[in-house]
């Protein structure tokens, strides 16, 4: 079995990143409602509404112009929500 070229493996990484972010929003969505209705109004409501679909745009992006560090971002982006609703509940 031959080894995958590396536009094989950048198209691979760019799809799993913008499938990610794109999955991330309906996900967080749902995080925000339950913890709006368990704890109510806190500051993880901003960070929930805005980060997740800002990752999700730049994963589109950077799959359609195949910018890999736009790519990361996105991962990035979509991953950040967790620790930033730990770490402002617990300041709060």
């Amino acid at each position: 079995m031959p080894y995958p070229s590396s536009s094989e493996n950048m198209e691979l990484f760019l799809t799993r990143a913008r499938m990610l972010s794109a999955v991330a929003v309906p996900a967080y969505l749902a995080l925000l409602l339950f913890l709006t209705s368990e704890e109510g109004w806190q500051w993880s409501f901003l960070v929930l509404c805005l980060l997740p679909p800002v990752a999700a745009v730049a994963g589109f992006v950077g799959k359609r112009d195949i910018r890999p560090g736009l790519a990361v971002a996105a991962l990035v982006l979509a991953i950040a929500p967790l620790p930033l609703i730990g770490g402002l509940e617990a300041l709060f």
